[in-house]
């Protein structure tokens, strides 16, 4: 959601909760907006630090300022906008899509509901392929959703030429709208994985699949299930569907010292392990782990030959 901090304040269950009559009629002080939306999330069983996530993207202020101005009464326009937010997220609407951004690794990328909201697990992929190739000639991104990804590579790497590739235009149209916003040149194709780059190879090949398995649901947040593109959420094969697809069609598309890498469940490791040694015997594969030291992205490519 973003790197936001608590507000030191009051016991939350000392206030008296304010009603959205009168929320809407009477004009509310930073602090008291801030503990009427708390105990509203808290009521609907939301996750309560979403009221200062969204209280500090609106205003635009951070913690240190909301703490000087939380005395004084919101202005009129703001109030009744944060009063819609709060509203949105009551009913478990994720806070990215009811402002329409979201942050990674630094910066703000438009979200819909057509897009998966990026998540802080694949900056740890992205600071990875900076380190092993900060330059290359050619980078292909497939699944591309909201271009968050190829974009960062594109601000902060050195590519000569940026392509992307989603089934989904309504997708691709976000991720035009964000390469524009952060002027990085990507050409962006529509169609399924490697279809729009037939005959062509690249350098570096970066994806994260769909890799949830139908009988994991039950596991996951019930926002991202109501709310998320289940296209680019679930996989047949238990999630692995898409590992064999690529293991068996990347290296046609891959330049002879090129690198791929994926994404993939913190549970999948040992399965995806032999899936790759079944399918691509005389390559190599690394796993790495993600910021919470758990397994999550690995990066294959040719045995060097010696």
């Amino acid at each position: 959601m973003g790197n936001w901090m608590k507000l030191s304040m009051p016991s939350f269950y000392l206030i008296k909760l304010i009603s959205w009559s009168r929320f809407k009629m009477e004009k509310q002080s930073y602090i008291n907006a801030l503990n009427w939306a708390f105990l509203i999330l808290k009521k609907q069983q939301q996750d309560p630090e979403i009221a200062q996530y969204l209280l500090l993207e609106l205003t635009g202020w951070n913690l240190t300022k909301l703490t000087l101005h939380q005395q004084e009464l919101m202005q009129a326009d703001l109030q009744q906008q944060y009063q819609k937010a709060i509203q949105l997220a009551a009913t478990g609407v994720p806070p990215q899509y009811i402002l329409g951004n979201a942050w990674f690794y630094g910066r703000q990328f438009k979200v819909t509901s057509d897009t998966l909201i990026p998540r802080q697990d694949s900056e740890a992929m992205i600071a990875q392929i900076l380190q092993d190739s900060p330059v290359a000639n050619s980078l292909l991104e497939l699944g591309t959703g909201s271009g968050a990804l190829i974009i960062t590579l594109g601000l902060k790497g050195k590519y000569s030429q940026l392509t992307a590739t989603d089934i989904s235009a309504a997708a691709l149209q976000i991720a035009q709208e964000n390469s524009h916003r952060h002027h990085v040149a990507i050409n962006f194709l529509l169609g399924d994985l490697f279809e729009p780059v037939a005959n062509q190879q690249f350098d570096i090949i970066v994806f994260n699949p769909p890799y949830i398995a139908d009988n994991e649901i039950d596991l996951m947040d019930q926002s991202v299930l109501d709310f998320e593109p289940h296209q680019a959420l679930f996989a047949v094969e238990n999630g692995l569907a898409f590992y064999r697809q690529i293991f068996q069609q990347a290296p046609g598309f891959l330049t002879p010292k090129g690198k791929i890498y994926l994404e993939f469940g913190f549970q999948q490791r040992g399965k995806i392990s032999k899936m790759f040694q079944e399918q691509l015997p005389d390559w190599q594969i690394e796993f790495f782990n993600d910021l919470a030291n758990h397994p999550r992205f690995l990066r294959i490519q040719r045995k060097e030959v010696k």
